[in-house]
């Protein structure tokens, strides 16, 4: 417990405040002995260091710091370090415990949960809001595609966010926690204003400020999880974070419904501040940072600190401050939309997990044109029938991890290409059209209303499997590129998000009947993810074709 609080955003401001008396580090105790193995100069030549850290800390350090330079002598005059000559700090050994990677199964899994946490208590603010948009139409005098602004200016300002906090968390003096936690507190803060706004204006602008700094956790949350788990078990912890991510916009009308039907639509919003604030208590002091260059930068910053010498440094450090300005912002705005617009692998498969968002999000219009114009369901009532949605991506998040421990990794191990995970894509890419359809024509009168919250589980179901496919297929051809590669995800499929459910609603109307309000809305939908079946075909032939021409992939 006290490793997690120590290394926490909280223990690490507890920390600095008492000057490094409170939550102290091992190197930091009294007694603490520095491994032989420590010590890498920065021309990457092993050099010994041993000694033990008594009473007098800074004594005994400055002591082995100047044994140092006199047995293996002055580093080169070179060094690009604005440090000047410089050692380059590491692990203590193999087994170090502060290395995420060596950290035990039971504290991996509860940062997992509290990275699942931390993604649901922002995610879940999206829709949360919608079972009040006639009570907001009604207050503010707006029609209903204004009404809905404040959730299309949300996803689009947390498909913004990556951009800018992926890079930012990458920089070893950030990390990922001085993201997370200032972001949260955000928040939870700009809820008030939120639920006291007297005008459709503020509540738009106030929506795009959360969605912006609720954008972290799709930055970053698969950063986290790869900084613990290591690559060959990194899909099942991404498959069970992505299970989180897909509850919070589902779980969102819900629990919205709860409180628009038995008080108003600022309810919800003070629901969000108690979901969103409850994560935030347990966040501040329990989640320990996780990015390794962060790690031993605060090593470093801690020896310099104690040693008074400035030679101590790290890889990540020096490679950072030797970045220009204009070579991170490429890193951050250009290169994910020329990779986004240039790779045609990358560009149609945006297209797919983009449409499939959209349908998602525009189906917070569908479901009350269905459940309370046709089944006469009340708000909570309609909340519910999101149930199934719920149902249909946890059952694929079991089918897909079973899929990839029996048949894809063994191949891949076998030294199968990435494509050969598109046949998973071919049983789970026709599910979208044939669902669609079934949702469309089965909301009528005549027919039960659990036919169409079916059809919305199996559409989860074949929708989850191809976002599972397109992460692990472009994590595996654009390793060296993967924040560039997701931020472009993020941005393309969360600007279709924003604009679907503004037209949704007009759609199914007009192009509805009185017997089928929606079947025809439904039937264009399902006849666009029919042509999009295509994607996954054509990259299991071409696939390798592409990604040998591409000077991105591997």
């Amino acid at each position: 417990m006290l490793d997690l609080v120590r290394s926490s955003f909280g223990g690490e401001i507890i920390h600095l405040l008492s000057g490094g008396r409170l939550l102290r580090f091992p190197d930091q105790q009294p007694g603490f002995i520095l491994p032989s193995s420590f010590g890498v100069r920065d021309t990457d030549d092993p050099v010994p260091l041993s000694t033990t850290i008594k009473n007098d800390p800074e004594t005994e350090i400055k002591l082995a710091a100047n044994k140092l330079g006199d047995e293996s002598g002055s580093p080169p005059s070179s060094a690009p370090s604005p440090f000047g000559p410089n050692y380059i700090v590491d692990w203590y050994g193999p087994n170090d415990p502060e290395n995420p990677h060596n950290w035990s199964d039971r504290k991996k899994l509860f940062i997992l949960t509290e990275i699942c946490i931390l993604t649901f208590a922002v995610y879940i603010g999206s829709a949360m809001y919608t079972p009040g948009l006639e009570q907001i139409m009604e207050e503010f005098h707006v029609n209903d595609v204004v009404a809905l602004l404040p959730l299309a200016v949300y996803v689009m300002a947390y498909g913004i966010g990556p951009m800018i906090f992926a890079p930012l968390s990458e920089a070893p003096v950030v990390g990922r926690n001085w993201v997370y936690i200032p972001s949260l507190f955000l928040f939870v803060i700009f809820q008030v204003p939120t639920a006291l706004m007297t005008n459709i204006g503020g509540l738009i602008a106030l929506r795009a400020i959360t969605g912006f700094v609720s954008s972290p956790p799709l930055a970053n949350g698969g950063a986290s999880i790869g900084d613990v788990i290591k690559l060959n078990n990194l899909s099942y912890g991404l498959v069970l974070w992505s299970v989180s991510a897909l509850m919070g916009p589902v779980m969102g009308p819900l629990l919205g419904s709860i409180f628009a039907q038995t008080k108003d639509w600022r309810w919800t919003f003070w629901c969000l501040l108690w979901i969103s604030g409850l994560a935030f208590v347990i966040l501040v002091f329990f989640l320990p940072e996780t990015s390794e260059a962060t790690i031993l930068q605060r090593r470093a910053r801690r020896l310099r600190k104690l040693t008074g010498d400035n030679k101590y440094t790290t890889k990540a450090e020096q490679e950072y401050l030797n970045k220009a300005f204009r070579e991170v912002a490429h890193e951050s705005f250009v290169r994910p939309f020329i990779i986004t617009f240039l790779e045609p692998g990358v560009f149609f498969l945006n297209c797919y997990t983009a449409l499939i968002y959209a349908v998602m999000y525009s189906w917070f219009e569908a479901f009350p044109l269905v459940f309370v114009g046709i089944h006469n369901f009340n708000l909570i009532q309609t909340g519910l029938s999101y149930i199934g949605i719920v149902v249909g991506g946890i059952v694929a998040a079991i089918t897909f991890c079973a899929t990839m421990y029996f048949y894809i990794v063994p191949r891949l191990q076998s030294g199968a290409p990435p494509e050969m995970i598109f046949r998973v894509a071919l049983f789970a890419a026709p599910l979208l059209p044939v669902s669609i359809l079934i949702f469309g024509w089965s909301s009528t009168v005549s027919v039960h209303w659990i036919v169409p919250i079916i059809a919305s589980g199996v559409f989860l179901m074949g929708g989850y499997t191809i976002f599972q496919v397109v992460f692990n297929y472009l994590g595996m051809s654009y390793p060296r590129f993967l924040a560039s590669v997701f931020a472009g995800n993020d941005f393309f499929r969360s600007c279709f998000a924003a604009a679907f459910p503004l037209f949704a609603k007009a759609m199914f109307v007009r192009m509805g009947s009185v017997r089928f309000p929606i079947a025809w809305g439904s039937t264009l939908l399902a006849g666009i993810s029919l042509v999009m079946v295509l994607i996954p075909i054509a990259l299991l032939i071409l696939g390798h074709r592409l990604r040998s021409r591409s000077k991105y992939a591997n």
